[in-house]
């Protein structure tokens, strides 16, 4: 089986997938924050699942496809564990220092890891992440993240 026709049935599937996902997210309603209700960021996912679906069908179709490997890259598997680990890692680490700090350490590990290169840039990447994300989960969706107990420790939150 050749990589067009892999393309073409992984990129019709995701977006028959993300069809079904954003529909029955669409059984969710109520009142949310803003307007905004349980269906709202699942069907955002939906929505960029299915793009990047039809994306890949109209790459395949053009004949754009990356040629088919008939082994695991070796480099790429461990790369990609560690990848994993760290993340696991990062998980782990929110529970004891909360979603700010190990944010900030966790980007900033991962992009020493893919090799982005400057100190401080990838400083000034971390904090400005952290805070985009921080803002848009604490000041527009109204969710809160976890303080981590170490935080809670700290200011008597127990």
């Amino acid at each position: 089986m050749n990589s067009k026709r892999i393309d073409i049935g992984a990129g019709s599937a995701l977006a028959l997938f993300s069809l079904i996902v954003f529909l029955y997210a669409n059984q969710y309603k109520g009142a949310g924050v803003f307007q905004y209700g349980p269906n709202f960021f699942p069907q955002v996912l939906a929505v960029g699942l299915f793009v990047t679906s039809i994306l890949l069908i109209v790459q395949a179709v053009k004949g754009k496809s990356r040629p088919l490997k008939e082994t695991i890259d070796k480099k790429g598997f461990i790369r990609s564990s560690i990848t994993l680990g760290i993340a696991i890692a990062y998980l782990l680490l929110m529970q004891v220092f909360g979603f700010f700090l190990s944010t900030l350490a966790f980007l900033f590990v991962l992009m020493t890891f893919i090799g982005q290169k400057g100190l401080v840039k990838r400083i000034i990447n971390c904090v400005a992440v952290n805070l985009a994300v921080y803002g848009i989960f604490y000041f527009f969706l109204k969710i809160p993240l976890p303080e981590g107990i170490l935080i809670r420790a700290i200011t008597g939150g127990f």
